[in-house]
């Protein structure tokens, strides 16, 4: 249908994407999209398979390789749709594209989890050993929190489906309007278009709620990554590290600062075309932002597939474990306390 409706779009206002730009936004999104689902499931499946070897890691791993294949598969689904799209079914944009949106904020607290625990786990090495009651504790607490976060970002989607989406639009309406407001692109429908099918005063409180998910993130996360590149630079001050003959233990702080400067990079790289095209769309037309939605669409589809491989595939510990090379006997019995945290926090 849009092959044949390509060229009437090259003549319809500025408003709204024209309907070839539609079209190769849709293309991109599942040429990105699909390794993303590919990379989160497989570090999901490894890390059910691997259970018991990956230890620590185990509970967060699993629920943000979860929560970024849940993002990456709704998104996929949802702009597919442009490809097959029938002109009567408006409300699965409206209902399925903040679901993706609600799966990525909660995939953000789970990195900002991710680091809070690799700051936690690395500056007590000396102090903790991993079958202390505080650790078991600890453990039960994080339980909790991680529960109570599923639970609210649930939560958030059912209010926002049940008290502040739209009704359902009449289709008569909904095919008297150009097919440009029928399409399922993110950020497409921010400017002021005059589409029926999208009311602003609903939909932009959820983009402004990623929005500012993404900056919180972001900077909490540079904080506490750089608190504990300080706090390692303090430590080998005072000579508390070994410098000659333990090179496997220096081996990896090395790794985790490339590790730490990589996850904070994948935020940044994957979202900063998200935030700078939300900010024009306010005053710019979105046909003439196509440029900056192609470049939004690869960045953000690539946020599960760069996630797997920076908490994951690029991690020997992760990988040790997957493998079978590492066995949670000798992790436990044969590492110190010092050499037991780091390759937590890696």
């Amino acid at each position: 249908m849009y092959l044949g409706l390509a060229m009437a779009g090259n003549c319809t206002d500025n408003s709204t994407l024209q309907i070839y730009q539609i079209q190769t936004i849709t293309y991109v999104y599942i040429a990105f999209l699909t390794p993303s689902v590919i990379g989160s499931f497989s570090v999901f499946l490894a890390s059910l398979l691997r259970w018991r070897n990956l230890q620590e890691q185990r509970q967060l791993l699993v629920q943000l390789s979860l929560a970024d294949l849940l993002a990456s598969s709704v998104l996929l689904s949802i702009t597919s749709s442009n490809i097959i799209f029938t002109g009567d079914e408006p409300n699965l944009c409206l209902y399925g594209l903040p679901l993706a949106l609600v799966f990525y904020c909660l995939s953000f607290m789970l990195v900002n989890s991710y680091a809070l625990k690799s700051k936690n786990v690395l500056q007590g090495w000396r102090t903790q050993p991993a079958g202390s009651e505080d650790v078991q504790s600890g453990r039960t607490k994080e339980n909790m929190y991680y529960a109570l976060l599923w639970i609210f970002f649930i939560g958030v989607y059912v209010t926002y489906a049940v008290f502040i989406a739209p009704p359902t639009t009449d289709t008569h309406t909904v095919k008297t309007e150009p097919d440009s407001c029928k399409s399922c692109i993110l950020f497409s429908h921010v400017w002021k278009d005059n589409c029926s099918v999208y009311d602003l005063k609903h939909q932009v409180p959820i983009y402004f709620f990623l929005c500012f998910m993404v900056v919180e993130v972001i900077l909490s996360c540079t904080v506490i990554y750089r608190g504990i590149f300080k706090w390692h630079e303090g430590q080998q001050q005072q000579g508390l590290f070994p410098v000659e003959g333990d090179g496997q233990s220096r081996k990896r702080f090395k790794h985790l600062k490339y590790t730490a400067r990589n996850r904070v990079l994948v935020i940044i790289i994957c979202w900063t075309p998200a935030l700078l095209l939300f900010g024009l769309m306010w005053g710019i037309e979105p046909s003439r932002l196509f440029p900056l939605y192609i470049i939004q669409a690869v960045t953000v589809s690539l946020q599960g597939l760069l996630n797997s491989i920076v908490y994951a595939w690029k991690r020997p510990n992760f990988t040790e474990a997957v493998l079978g090379e590492r066995t949670p006997l000798i992790t436990y019995n044969h590492v110190s306390f010092f050499e037991e945290s780091l390759k937590t926090s890696v």
